[in-house]
């Protein structure tokens, strides 16, 4: 810290920096996990309704999400059941993943996203109004066009573009979230980020894709449409607060958001790779087990609408709830290495279950409740470990990337899982699955303190260029 700078120890375990006349807030390591809740300072599900802002900001940030959501799990799950009903060979269904494109070359325009809006919107707002609306207008589009095979083309033209507009939203949906949720909102938003994605996927699995069937395709894309508009408005109509201290400071002095930045700062060379082992590891399991189910006997209708459905909304709600009450209690780093113990009950049962001859649906249900009930505690705390590690000198950049990061990790193990399961069997390839969890988790335990080590030196760093600027433009 600067000389100026003066530091106070608070009792919530926060530091808090007087610097020019303004305060600035930066949490402290997470030596001390008990902290916060032993004072009384944890921030819990109820405190979001304490005053308006705190419940209008949730609100704004829940709402973005759940709208870009309920469209894309619709599109995404009913738009290859159709086509193949259609007759489309299963070797065309590469034609699927080009809509997808958009969201892999993401982090190349983030930058300009995270840099660039009008100082009357705001710099998020800037991208959510228009891409809300042309999202929207390309997903009302799509109900001129039946989903034919003479269409097909046209159709994933149509979600190509779509995505490019959405993609472009959700860069600033990840900068909006970074910026807006305080150090100890953290684990709370990304529990309830959690619980409204799988809500929305499960109102647009059950709700919209009844819509189609009893009522046919354009009511469908429309009401998908419409969920888009008016579940991101609250984020549209909330006034923006200003950009953080580290950003406007960064800007001063001529610092620019980019991937060069993100890829040359010591914390995120440790974080990225991090993020990509546990979401490879993670990917290892979720990502076979739909097939996994189907080898034991079940239909893909009898997988979605039985068990996977309920059980994902049932499970994410119960396990993001818990795991907000057991990092405040423990921290986040202990949570990580019960996370790492919850492995063993979460892989028991479904290795198990694949001894079965007939496994019932009763039987299935539980097991697919608890693999997504247990692993909870790794994905919300990984999650609002994320929101911390992003800087808020180019939130949107780096919290993008490292999505991105997550995203070609699933990939690569649904690629290699695929080829080991086929050759150890369901048993073995569950079981050194698991354990390869575990290790991840273990390693994400002990580096852990280390990145937060090196992010919080990376924020007091920022704190300091913030000093810097408010000196050199002080009268």
């Amino acid at each position: 810290m600067s000389a100026g700078s003066q530091q106070q120890q608070r009792p919530d375990g926060a530091r808090r920096t007087r610097m020019s006349g303004q305060t600035l807030t930066s949490s402290a390591p997470d030596a001390e996990p008990a902290t916060a809740a032993m004072s009384g300072d944890a921030f819990g599900f109820k405190d979001i309704f304490r005053d308006r802002p705190t419940l209008f900001k949730f609100t704004a940030v829940l709402g973005l999400q759940m709208g870009q959501v309920f469209p894309s799990a619709f599109f995404g799950l009913i738009l290859t059941a159709i086509y193949r009903e259609n007759g489309l060979p299963l070797d065309m269904f590469w034609v699927f993943a080009v809509p997808g494109i958009p969201g892999w070359l993401r982090p190349l325009w983030a930058p300009l996203v995270d840099g660039v809006g009008h100082p009357a919107l705001g710099l998020r707002r800037t991208w959510f109004i228009p891409c809300t609306v042309f999202g929207a207008l390309a997903y009302l589009s799509l109900a001129f066009f039946a989903p034919t095979l003479d269409d097909l083309w046209i159709i994933i033209t149509i979600l190509t573009v779509k995505s490019t507009f959405m993609t472009t939203q959700d860069i600033a949906i990840d900068g909006y979230m970074v910026e807006n949720l305080e150090d100890r909102e953290r684990a709370v938003g990304a529990a309830l980020l959690d619980i409204g994605r799988n809500v929305a996927m499960f109102t647009s699995w059950a709700g919209v894709a009844y819509i189609y069937g009893h009522y046919g395709w354009a009511p469908a894309v429309q009401t998908a449409s419409c969920m888009l508009v008016l579940f991101s408005l609250p984020g549209i109509l909330r006034p923006e607060p200003p950009p953080p201290p580290h950003a406007i400071a960064a800007r001063a002095r001529g610092d620019r958001p980019s991937l060069r930045a993100l890829f040359k700062r010591p914390d995120a060379r440790l974080a990225l790779p991090l993020i990509m082992l546990v979401s490879f590891a993670n990917g290892l399991i979720t990502q076979l087990y739909i097939p996994f189910l189907v080898d034991t006997g079940f239909s893909v209708q009898e997988i979605g609408i039985s068990i996977l459905a309920p059980a994902t909304l049932l499970g994410t709600l119960m396990g993001a709830t818990l795991t907000v009450r057991v990092i405040n209690w423990l921290g986040y780093r202990r949570t990580i290495f019960l996370s790492a113990a919850l492995i063993v009950p979460t892989v028991i049962p479904i290795m198990w279950l694949g001894q079965l001859d007939a496994p019932s649906l009763p039987i299935v249900f539980l097991v697919t409740l608890n693999g997504l009930f247990l692993p909870s505690f790794l994905t919300v705390a990984m999650a609002g470990a994320r929101l911390k590690w992003a800087s808020r000198t180019q939130a949107a950049t780096d919290y993008t990337s490292q999505i991105v990061a997550m995203q070609s990790a699933g990939a690569l193990a649904l690629a290699l899982g695929g080829v080991l399961a086929e050759h150890l069997g369901w048993f073995l390839y569950f079981l050194s699955a698991g354990s390869f969890v575990v290790g991840a988790c273990f390693v994400l335990w002990t580096l852990f303190e280390r990145v937060e080590a090196l992010v919080e030196a990376r924020d007091a760093q920022e704190l300091v260029n913030v000093e810097t600027s408010a000196s050199d433009h002080r009268p």
